[in-house]
């Protein structure tokens, strides 16, 4: 008997999924050629490359997946989908390390001025992890767990979008309205991928809780992030002996 779930019956679906992830390469390079790729690789400092390693990875690992569903290379997906389990720790430890050393390097001054703005890894991180975790959890619902996949990159669109924004476009007339943009579109992805859903209850729950959880720390950004209280979060993490 064919125990492979349905979605894995339909590559024309994966090979959609590899394409869209592909998509983002180009994007990628653009946004960070100014400050990473351009230059000598001994200008930029370990944790960097570390989180840049690791999120190429990832974003290759979206792209070779599904396109091993699309060519019926189902031993390939399942062994990817393993490494999985130590990449995607991998990705997020390190931008927790990265966020933490260019926290510990800001001079008091600096800090007090630009220290709310680390809301975003923040941000970054747990919308991934999310995302990531409920994967698993849905691994046996193709069609919801290839959804949970494809929404581990939603974090990805605000440091690329921003960066092609910033270095690329004229400047936007303040700051906020970078996030105003960049959130825009991570939802109105992720709310595509969530709501095109149909399938199984409990699956579907998840996908809609993931997306409140989206939502919320995304207008955490223009609430939370401002307040005291968030700074002191971050002067504790700044204090940590991490990096």
């Amino acid at each position: 008997m064919d125990t492979r779930p349905d979605f894995m019956a339909r590559p024309s679906v994966a090979k959609l999924a590899a394409v869209s992830a592909g998509a983002a390469v180009p994007l990628v390079i653009l946004a960070f050629w100014p400050l990473y790729f351009s230059r000598p690789f001994g200008d930029a400092d370990r944790y960097t490359h570390l989180h840049a390693i690791a999120g190429s990875l990832w974003l290759l690992l979206l792209i070779v997946q599904p396109l091993a569903i699309h060519y019926q290379r189902y031993r390939l997906h399942f062994a990817l989908g393993k490494f999985s389990y130590v990449l995607a720790p991998i990705f997020v430890i390190a931008g927790v390390l990265l966020s933490h050393y260019r926290l510990s390097a800001m001079t008091d001054e600096t800090f007090g001025i630009e220290g709310f703005s680390h809301y975003l890894p923040f941000y970054a991180s747990l919308v991934f992890a999310l995302a990531y975790t409920l994967g698993l959890r849905h691994r046996h619902v193709a069609e919801a767990h290839g959804r949970f996949m494809l929404l581990t990159a939603i974090p990805l669109i605000d440091p690329v979008v921003g960066r092609i924004l910033f270095f690329y476009f004229p400047a936007l007339p303040s700051p906020w309205f970078y996030q105003a943009l960049t959130f825009g579109v991570a939802t109105m992805l992720a709310a595509a991928l969530v709501f095109s859903y149909k399938g199984v209850t409990t699956s579907r729950r998840a996908l809609v809780g993931y997306f409140l959880v989206l939502v919320g720390l995304e207008l955490g950004w223009f609430t939370v992030s401002m307040t005291p209280q968030w700074l002191e979060a971050v002067r504790w993490f700044r204090n940590l002996p991490l990096t």
